[in-house]
């Protein structure tokens, strides 16, 4: 059956002082409409301005499936890769609801229920050792047994190694209040944000080797040339019993091979709105099974993201954990029709209405924004 875009529309929303989610709805010749997401961090106007030009390539062209789409879309940079992912969000959405079954099971549903864990940075305003504490309660009353925070916001890219040492101080207290608060049953994560260098790698484990931390994300650029430090520092974290993450903003498969084939990290973090979209993740679950690399999906932003990522993680073959951007605000459940499903101990199911993604935004509520 061929199937036409006729119609392509682009939605923001800035839902706290410093996140703008941005949304893309596309329809089809029939009304069947589905909906993705671009929200890329300090990239939307760039977002606005390419859009236009990458939905040209697919309006209005005849197509029997969204990978003949895919072929003619670019990738060619992360500006890029967010707009064309969000059209392959959307694609899979309509071709869900026009075969009626959830995007999970057109890739073949393995699993009902999807472990998260709760990535609590944005909504903690506080950031004193007082008020990492108090969301902690929140967080671990909610039942949460994996928790990530990014602790080091003096620490910023072109620090010398010394001034990175002394930068780095108060994010290790947080570190610490973290694991005071919660102890030794919630595991924790720490993100770094690629704000560190080879060298204060190296001393951040060395600060840290006694607190039992789950993993370690991010600390270094991830570049070509930085996977020979990468994995001299997987292999550091590794020998004091830490898992080492990256690689959430790498593009297509290819944009991970060097990386995988080359051993840089236990645990790969592609994201829906960068990687390609879902089948995209789909073919990336499979090339880390089967190089023994953990899949964990990135996902801090908002609800059609956490829809989509929640039905490929459903359709992965071994149960992934999946980053949960936690409470950063009510308009996560009030943007869309009906709420994503809520998360109980860590768990959540998979949108229970309609086809597709199964979730649709509500675009009365999203035009007050626009």
């Amino acid at each position: 059956m061929t199937n036409k875009i006729i119609k392509s529309n682009l939605f923001e929303a800035y839902v706290t002082k410093k996140t703008k989610w941005i949304f893309v709805k596309l329809e089809n010749d029939i009304g069947v409409f589905g909906w993705g997401e671009a929200t890329l961090q300090g990239k939307e106007k760039e977002i606005f301005s390419n859009s236009q030009t990458i939905f040209e390539l697919i309006l209005n062209k005849n197509y029997i499936s969204p990978q003949d789409i895919k072929k003619q879309i670019p990738f060619n940079n992360i500006v890029e890769a967010a707009i064309s992912s969000a059209i392959m969000q959307c694609l899979w959405d309509i071709e869900g609801k026009l075969k009626k079954k959830s995007i999970s099971s057109m890739f073949g549903k393995n699993h009902e229920k999807i472990s998260t864990y709760a990535n609590f940075n944005r909504s903690t305003v506080d950031r004193t050792p007082i008020g990492i504490a108090n969301k902690l309660q929140e967080v671990v009353k909610d039942g949460f047994t994996k928790i990530k925070f990014a602790p080091f916001d003096e620490v910023s890219v072109g620090l010398t190694s010394k001034e990175i040492r002394e930068a780095m101080k108060p994010g290790l207290e947080r570190i610490n209040i973290i694991k005071q608060t919660v102890g030794p049953k919630v595991d924790v994560m720490i993100d770094c944000h690629w704000r560190f260098n080879f060298e204060t790698t190296i001393d951040l484990i060395k600060e840290v080797e006694g607190l039992n931390l789950y993993w370690l994300e991010c600390p270094i650029p991830e570049t070509i040339e930085s996977i020979g430090e990468l994995k001299k520092i997987r292999s550091i974290s590794n020998s004091k019993g830490m898992f080492l993450a990256g690689l959430e903003k790498k593009i297509l498969t290819a944009g991970f091979e060097r990386y995988v084939k080359s051993g840089v990290y236990d645990v790969m973090m592609p994201d829906i709105k960068y990687a390609g979209g879902p089948d995209e993740l789909i073919a990336l679950d499979k090339f880390f099974n089967d190089h023994n690399v953990k899949f964990s999906p990135h996902n801090p932003t908002g609800p059609v993201a956490h829809a989509h990522t929640l039905q490929i993680c459903a359709a992965a073959n071994e149960p992934p954990l999946m980053e949960y951007q936690y409470k950063e605000t009510e308009y996560f459940k009030s943007l869309l029709k009906n709420p994503n499903p809520e998360i109980i101990n860590g768990k959540s199911r998979l949108p229970a209405d309609g086809f597709g993604v199964g979730v649709t935004i509500n675009e009365l509520e999203i035009k007050k924004f626009n």
